[in-house]
């Protein structure tokens, strides 16, 4: 039965490096075997999703299986394994990892603007295309040996720093050298949104990332025809090549994971896309994507939350991912949204086999959990021909299990890697083996007794007919070997077995070296086990994801429905002005009528008597909602990048100004440089998806700078040009030098000119595509702007902020620009020193269209009473102040055709106010945006109870959890950044 056994154990532990010497290698010595055959029988053998063969065999010959089934071929020299009641099932595939790989060290250079690597490679460090994993990789045994106890045979590695990574490899993780490791030598393509260890400063912030992305497309696609014959780019030239490879894309959140599609699908790619376990936050819009996912299992452990105090630190979304992690594999399930495991993320990998066990717990099926850590990611990457399954031709990589796989008390044995075996040691005693067994070697009756404790087995052997004898041995988990000591003169008998049942089964090589068959037979059981009953555990509650999965997000996420509100007092911003006891009808996201003793059967009926209705409040510049960066603060000029790349619907910002009444926001770059990035407009759909929240046709803006900010008068980081204000109006100057060259070369040379994102934008104002929000204080800068614009040909759309408007309120309104300001913000540094609150009524006066806005997301939540100051200062009309955040920024963002004022057949983006709008006393008491009801005031206090119990449910659980033994952290959540014009990314 285990024919010449062994022979194989003592060839196997000799010579740990493998069986098969390197054929491009000298042999130093004797050359180890190059025929090896195993025979594996009476196994459970799983070959594939599903299915079972009981009591099954398999050939294997070279590392390769050859034959599999319930019988199979016995050659007379095969090494004989009986794996008797043992399961079989094919070794994991780790389809991301860094194994192997050396350490990153961030780069040392001298000019942070352009790298300094030697060669004709990119100009940005963080564009590693030339990289390779295969050349990089080196073998780790104590790392692959983590791997191979988990469950792992082959893992997909990679150099895991910048945002083109290069090309992964796929590797064996049996002991060899590496040359003998390595499965697949350009296995994928590895792209990130992180600009890892390079020293340059570009990119820095989200949206900086992903411009250079595209641009990097651009550069491949452009390369042969208007690149090439100016210049050889070797990465640009290893970034098409790399194109062939699949595409695997890591993303640090649902939503980069909607990003990172929404770069395949402008560029006509596909990205495999790794996540980082919150997908079940956002499962409607990935599932639209169609994308293959890489899922971690690192789940949250308990939060220690004894101390009230320490709890308030932890939000409400942090408390229920803890909660929902391990539902992450099922729901994507439920969904059909394909995936794959990975333990990268896990902070030990000997949590893998846990981990799923207990999202089986919350639905995931057991076919589907085996095909996700073997056929699956075999698939994803391409190998399936060789490894995912048990099969002829296939790699012997399987692993041998006490059990199934997925029940709780189930161990992996053993690993098998490309026919290497490893067993997997553990000192502790088996106290399930102690007991007397009888047996016969030779003519020798023997009774053999085992006993022992917790990290210590004992032997005692006796003679039936009182001879002398000893024995020497050790039990490896079902594996009994040793020596028996009868005083022969040749020496000693050496054995081992098998457990098989409640009998030890194996061969003996006699002293004379003849093999015999043994069999060890239990006579007693010194050890009674328990005997095993069912427990029922009670049914675990899980709490409601809602959208977003935040504090006052939605179970279901609110539509537009039919409306009436009677009886209130509506500034329509018309010429009918203000109308008293009025009524308005909403119907499929529009104003349909307005006015007295309107009917509509379908609609929902508000009572609004006492109350006043207004157009909802439109903010020309803010800061909220926006990941990764508000300013992308690296170069003078950043007109690539975009802030609708990074929009954050998450933003609890977004739900806070709704409730004053805010529905419509400008989202700018910040004021870090002269021309910063395009600018978002979006409408405070909150649970929406980032791409449903953005204002449809509407017209593009960006962000200029002038001032402090720009030239870096406070800032630590110097070095970046300009550092004057004489500077910045050069900038400007060259940069639309170059863009009216570019523009000029788009029009005669198309297929000769490379396409450069930073002027594609200048282009667009040229051509009067795109319009500029310019951030300004003094007058001499804002004269120098419109002096540069007017050279150009161009005009400056809007100037913010503008606190020395009212001293060229005359050349802005002849320019044809608009003012966007604070209503009483001031000498908050030098160059608001002459700021006076009487700025917007004065540049109101002189016919140039005049707003407020906030660039903060706490005075946001009240820009009804920052209009209110301009009544108090200049005695602006009340109808006039309200138009100055609501019709008039609508008008400066090209979108007073649809809001800013009530109308029929305008967007019902409508704020039902308790009180006199202007007055301090009023809140909003609905806020409504294309008609669907996104704030209603009674329901926000049931939110907030909900929320409340939601906590106390959470934190009581964990309080459980504790006590019945899980592992517990200090846990407090990141804080949330308000950011504003100079807020810079760390």
């Amino acid at each position: 039965m285990l024919r010449s056994f062994l022979a194989f154990i003592l060839c196997f532990f000799i010579n740990p490096q493998g069986i098969f010497a390197q054929i491009t290698f000298p042999v130093n010595g004797v050359r180890n075997p190059a025929k090896q055959l195993i025979l594996i029988q009476n196994a459970i053998i799983h070959p594939d999703t599903g299915a079972v063969i009981l009591s099954g065999e398999m050939l294997i010959d070279k590392g390769i299986i050859t034959q599999i089934g319930k019988a199979v071929d016995h050659p007379q020299d095969a090494v004989v394994v009986d794996l008797q009641g043992m399961h079989v099932y094919p070794s994991f595939i780790e389809p991301l990892s860094s194994y192997g790989m050396p350490e990153m060290k961030r780069g040392t250079v001298n000019n942070a603007t352009i790298s300094t690597k030697e060669g004709a490679f990119s100009w940005n460090e963080a564009l590693r295309t030339e990289t390779k994993a295969a050349a990089l990789f080196s073998y780790r045994d104590e790392d692959a040996g983590k791997f191979r106890e988990a469950g792992y045979g082959l893992v997909q590695t990679h150099y895991a720093d910048g945002i083109s990574r290069g090309s992964a490899v796929i590797v064996s993780l049996h002991q060899a050298n590496e040359h003998e490791l390595i499965i697949k030598e350009e296995s994928a393509h590895v792209l990130s949104f992180q600009k890892g260890m390079s020293a340059q400063e570009y990119p820095g912030s989200l949206m900086g990332s992903i411009a250079l992305l595209r641009q990097s497309y651009l550069d491949g696609a452009y390369y042969s025809t208007a690149i090439k014959n100016k210049e050889v780019n070797l990465s640009i030239e290893e970034w098409i090549r790399l194109q062939t490879l699949p595409q695997i894309f890591i993303a640090n959140s649902p939503l980069d994971i909607l990003r990172a599609n929404a770069i395949a699908k402008e560029f006509f790619t596909t990205y495999i896309i790794k996540g980082n376990g919150q997908e079940y936050q956002q499962l409607d819009e990935i599932k639209k994507t169609g994308v293959k996912l890489i899922i971690p299992l690192r789940f949250p452990v308990v939060y220690e939350v004894e101390d009230p105090y320490d709890v308030l630190e932890i939000n409400l979304s942090d408390l229920k991912h803890w909660e929902m992690a391990p539902s992450n594999p099922a729901l994507l399930a439920k969904k059909n949204i394909p995936f794959v495991f990975t333990s990268q993320d896990l902070k030990e990998r000997k949590e893998l086999l846990t981990n799923i066990r207990n999202s089986i717990q919350r639905g995931l099926s057991e076919n589907l959990a085996i095909y996700a850590l073997t056929l699956g990611p075999a698939e994803l990457l391409g190998i399936q021909n060789q490894a995912g399954s048990l099969a002829a031709g296939k790699l012997a990589n399987f692993i041998v299990t006490d059990g199934n796989l997925f029940e709780d008390k189930t161990s992996i044995k053993e690993n098998w890697v490309k026919g290497n075996r490893f067993s997997f040691i553990k000192q502790a005693h088996d106290a399930t083996a102690n007991g007397q067994y009888n047996f016969k070697i030779d003519t020798l009756a023997l009774l053999l007794t085992i006993s022992g404790s917790i990290d210590k087995t004992e032997f005692k052997l006796e003679a039936f007919d009182s001879s002398k004898v000893s024995i020497k041995a050790k039990i490896t988990n079902d594996y009994f070997s040793g020596r028996i000591n009868r005083n022969h003169p040749n020496g000693e008998i050496l054995f081992s077995a098998y457990k098989n049942k409640n009998t030890w089964k194996g061969r003996a090589q006699l002293e004379n070296g003849i093999w015999k068959d043994i069999e060890f037979m239990r006579l007693s059981n010194d050890v009674k086990q328990k005997p095993k009953t069912d427990s029922i555990k009670p049914k675990d509650t899980i709490g409601a994801v809602v959208y977003p999965f935040t504090g006052y997000g939605w179970k279901v996420k609110p539509q537009a429905k039919t409306f009436l509100i009677k009886n209130t007092t509506v500034w329509t911003n018309e010429s009918q002005g203000i109308l008293k006891n009025t009524d308005v009808l909403i119907r499929n996201g529009k104003i349909e009528n307005i006015g007295k003793n309107l009917n509509a059967q379908d609609a929902t009926m508000i009572d609004g008597t006492d109350k006043h209705i207004t157009a909802g409040i439109i903010d020309e510049h803010s800061h909220i909602a926006v990941n990764g960066g508000v300013n992308e603060c690296t170069q003078s000029v950043t007109s690539e990048v975009r802030i609708s790349d990074v929009i954050n619907s998450e933003d609890i910002n977004i739900y806070r100004q709704l409730a004053g009444g805010v529905t419509t926001s400008q989202l700018l770059h910040g004021s870090c440089n002269p021309v910063g990035g395009q600018s978002a407009l979006i409408k405070l759909r909150w649970g929406y998806a980032p791409e449903q929240m953005k204002f449809e046709g509407a017209d593009g803006f960006i962000k200029f700078a002038l001032g402090e900010n720009v030239k870096r008068s406070t800032s630590s980081q110097g070095g970046r040009f300009p550092e004057t204000r004489m500077g910045v109006e050069q900038v400007y100057m060259d940069v639309f030098s170059r863009a009216r060259d570019y523009n000029q070369l788009l029009k005669t040379k198309p297929h000769e000119t490379r396409l450069d994102l930073e002027l594609d934008a200048l282009a667009e104002i040229l051509n009067n595509k795109r319009f500029i929000t310019c951030h300004s204080y003094v007058q001499s800068e804002i004269n120098m702007l419109i002096k540069v614009a007017e050279q150009f040909n161009f005009r400056v759309n809007t100037f913010t902020h503008i606190l020395e408007g009212y001293k060229v309120a005359d050349k802005l309104k002849k320019h044809g620009a608009g003012a966007s300001a604070f209503a009483d913000w001031w000498a908050y540094k030098f160059e608001v020193y002459e700021a006076i609150p009487y700025n917007g009524a004065i540049l109101h006066d002189q016919g140039v269209v005049t707003a407020y806005n906030s660039d903060d997301a706490e005075m946001a939540r009240r820009l009804n009473q920052e209009a209110a100051k301009a009544v108090k200062y200049g005695n602006v009309p009340e109808e006039e102040a309200l138009k100055f955040v609501t019709l008039n920024p609508a008008k400066l963002l090209h979108i007073d055709d649809r809001v800013g004022s009530i109308k029929n057949g305008k967007d019902a983006d409508l704020v039902l106010w308790n009180d006199h709008p202007l007055s301090i006393k009023a809140t909003a008491d609905m806020t409504f945006v294309d008609g669907i009801k996104f704030y209603d005031k009674k329901e926000d206090i049931i939110l907030r109870n909900e929320i409340l119990a939601e906590r106390q449910r959470l934190i009581q659980k964990m309080i459980k959890a504790k006590a019945g033994g899980e592992e517990t952290q200090p846990f407090s959540s990141r804080r949330r950044r308000l950011d504003h014009c100079d807020s810079i990314e760390e």
